[in-house]
C-alpha cells in the first residue's frame, strides 16, 4: 500500500482530528497564567496594553494533513519495530497541533516586551514515542535597542539593562512606518538573519489598513494588510490612553488581536486583552529573576 492512499485511509478511517484531546504539554501551554501573574519580584507598577494570544501553524499541508502524517510516520515506526523484534512505544494521546504557539504581549507608553512559547511535535525513530520541542523566548524592545531573552537557556543579549530600557522615550507619533524606522530596524536586525528578513518584508510591504473593523474580547480593532505577508492580516485594537510602541501605523493601542497569515505561518487569536492595566514592572526584566547569564551589549541614548 502507497503511502499517499494509506494517509488518506487513515484520514478516513480514524477519529476527526481536529477532534482529539490536547497533549498534557499543549494544554499546560495553553492554560499558564500570563507572566506578569507569575512574578514574585517587586516592581514597581507600570501601566501597559496587554495581549495573551494562542496559534497554530498553517499552510500547506495544513494542520490535519501534518497530523495525518504524524500517525501514518508512527504507523511506519511501528510496523518496522515489530519486524525487527524491537520494543515500541506509541503515544498515548496526541496532539491537536504540530506547531502551536502561545504569545504574551505587554506594551508600555515606551517599551514593549513580547514573550513567546512553542511547541512542536515529531517521531522518535528508536521506539516511536513522539518528541516535544520546546521554545520559550522574549523579546524587550524600544527606542535603546532590543534585549533578546532565551528563557530556557537562561540568556540574555542586547540592551538588557537593569531598569528593563524604563527610560526610552516614546515611539513617534506619526502615522506608519517611516523610512527612518524602518532604518532602525535594518540597524537592529545587523547579524540576525531572522530580523534582517522581517525589515526587509516590511520595506517591500509597508502595512495598511483595510477599512474592516471587528470586535474581538469586547475591544473594537482595524484590520491591516500584515507587513510580513502581503496575503495575511492583523487587527490591531483601538482605545487606550497611548498607542503601542509595537504600532506599525495606528494612533492607539494597536496590540495585535488577531493574525491571520492566509496561507502559511501562525494564525493566532486573543485570548486575553486589556488596555490600560497596571502590572509589575519586572515583567519587563525576566533576566533579573536569576541564574541568568547577559551578554549587554549597551542601550542607545
Amino acid at each position: 500500500m502507497n503511502s499517499l492512499f494509506r494517509l488518506l485511509i487513515l484520514c478516513l478511517c480514524t477519529v476527526p482530528l481536529a477532534g482529539r484531546a490536547a497533549t498534557p504539554a499543549e494544554q499546560g501551554m495553553s492554560s499558564a497564567p500570563m507572566p506578569h501573574a507569575l512574578l514574585a519580584a517587586p516592581g514597581a507598577p507600570v501601566k501597559v496594553h496587554l495581549v495573551s494570544l494562542r496559534g497554530y501553524l498553517i499552510g500547506q499541508p495544513d494542520n490535519a494533513a501534518r497530523l495525518a502524517m504524524l500517525h501514518a510516520e508512527v504507523e511506519d515506526c511501528v510496523r518496522r519495530n515489530n519486524a525487527a523484534g524491537a520494543a515500541s512505544k506509541p503515544p498515548r494521546a496526541w496532539p491537536e497541533h504540530v506547531d502551536s504557539q502561545r504569545h504574551d504581549v505587554y506594551s508600555a507608553v515606551n517599551r514593549t516586551i513580547h514573550y513567546t512559547s512553542a511547541l512542536t511535535y515529531g517521531v522518535n525513530q528508536l521506539d516511536c514515542s513522539l518528541t516535544e520541542t520546546h521554545l520559550s523566548r522574549a523579546s524587550l524592545f524600544s527606542s535603546r535597542g532590543i534585549c533578546d531573552i532565551d528563557l530556557l537557556k537562561k540568556t540574555a543579549h542586547g540592551a538588557c539593562d537593569a531598569a528593563g530600557q524604563a527610560s526610552a522615550k516614546p515611539p513617534s507619533r506619526r502615522p506608519g512606518l517611516t523610512a527612518e524606522q524602518i532604518a532602525a530596524i535594518e540597524r537592529d536586525a545587523a547579524g540576525n538573519p531572522a530580523k534582517a528578513a522581517m525589515a526587509a518584508a516590511i520595506r517591500a510591504n509597508p502595512p495598511s489598513g483595510t477599512g474592516e473593523h471587528k470586535t474581538i474580547l469586547g475591544i473594537e480593532c482595524d484590520v491591516w494588510k500584515s507587513p510580513l505577508n502581503p496575503e495575511g492580516t492583523v487587527c490591531l485594537s483601538r482605545g487606550g490612553s497611548f498607542p503601542a510602541s509595537t504600532a506599525p501605523g495606528a494612533a492607539q493601542s494597536a496590540m495585535a488581536l488577531e493574525e491571520d497569515s492566509a496561507t502559511s505561518g501562525i494564525k493566532l487569536l486573543a485570548t486575553t486583552a486589556q488596555l490600560d492595566t497596571l502590572v509589575n514592572g519586572a515583567v519587563f526584566t525576566p533576566y533579573l529573576s536569576g541564574g541568568f547569564r547577559i551578554a549587554n551589549t549597551g542601550t542607545r541614548p
